[in-house]
């Protein structure tokens, strides 16, 4: 007998708050920036640092209000495990674009240290994209709660039982985690490229964007199925897009970040 899963609802329920405090962290820092003097510092990374936490602001309140939907919910249905994906993206944009934000601040007040900074911030991406992908783990318990139909109904599934579930957590894991190692070691070796206005503006609408389409993806992946319909597991293609968007985001920070 399979024994020992979580249960996503209550860790989404526990999470939440925790998510929406974390946003709002951000502002405090946010004013100052506007506040203070910066007359001998690049209007470009004002802007970048600024925008970086207004992201993580509206990722983290949006992630943790589809945090507290799910754990809001009465049964541990399929569709779970994967709005649980999608809102995870949100979240981990906004603990990504807040330690991103630190290197920026660094290269305005400590130069010298600002590789420092650009390194926790892969490693910070490392980390989100590894929770990201956990979800995949515990997805074979979710499902119908009859146990005749709930092994007619995990054939046609991608997670099929417990030991499959874990191999393909691990596999998602390590995938996502590619672009974000690639980036540590080119950061490592001091190649990245340039910061222009330009590209500060699009590093900030992307976070925007992923963010945003993690909140409506997961708001979507909650409705339930129908009487006549069966429950809609997670798939390949959701568990490996919502990772690797975590780690192509931190990506492009460690390539374009000052």
């Amino acid at each position: 007998m399979a024994e020992g899963h979580y249960d996503v609802r209550k860790g989404a329920a526990a999470y939440a708050p925790i998510v929406g405090a974390f946003g709002a962290l951000a502002i405090p820092t946010v004013t100052v920036l506007f506040t203070a003097n910066k007359d001998s510092v690049p209007d470009k990374f004002v802007v970048l640092a600024c925008g970086l936490l207004v992201v993580a602001t509206i990722g983290s309140l949006t992630g943790s209000i589809g945090l507290a939907a799910i754990g809001a919910e009465r049964d541990q249905t399929a569709n779970l495990p994967a709005a649980v994906m999608y809102m995870a993206v949100p979240v981990a944009i906004s603990v990504v674009s807040v330690l991103a934000s630190f290197e920026v601040l660094a290269a305005i007040y400590l130069e010298q240290q600002k590789g420092l900074f650009a390194i926790t911030t892969g490693v910070g991406g490392l980390t989100a994209t590894y929770f990201t992908s956990f979800a995949v783990a515990d997805s074979w318990k979710s499902g119908p709660t009859d146990a005749d139909l709930k092994a007619e109904w995990s054939v046609t599934q991608w997670i099929k039982s417990k030991e499959v579930a874990y191999r393909k957590a691990d596999l998602v894991s390590a995938t996502s985690a590619l672009p974000v190692v690639a980036g540590l070691v080119l950061r490592l070796c001091s190649i990245h490229w340039g910061l222009t206005s330009t590209g500060a503006n699009c590093l900030v609408g992307a976070g925007l964007v992923l963010s945003m389409a993690g909140t409506f993806a997961g708001v979507q992946r909650t409705k339930h199925a129908m009487h006549d319909s069966e429950q809609k597991g997670i798939r390949p293609w959701e568990a490996y897009s919502t990772s690797a968007g975590v780690g192509l985001y931190t990506l492009a920070l460690l390539m374009f970040l000052p």
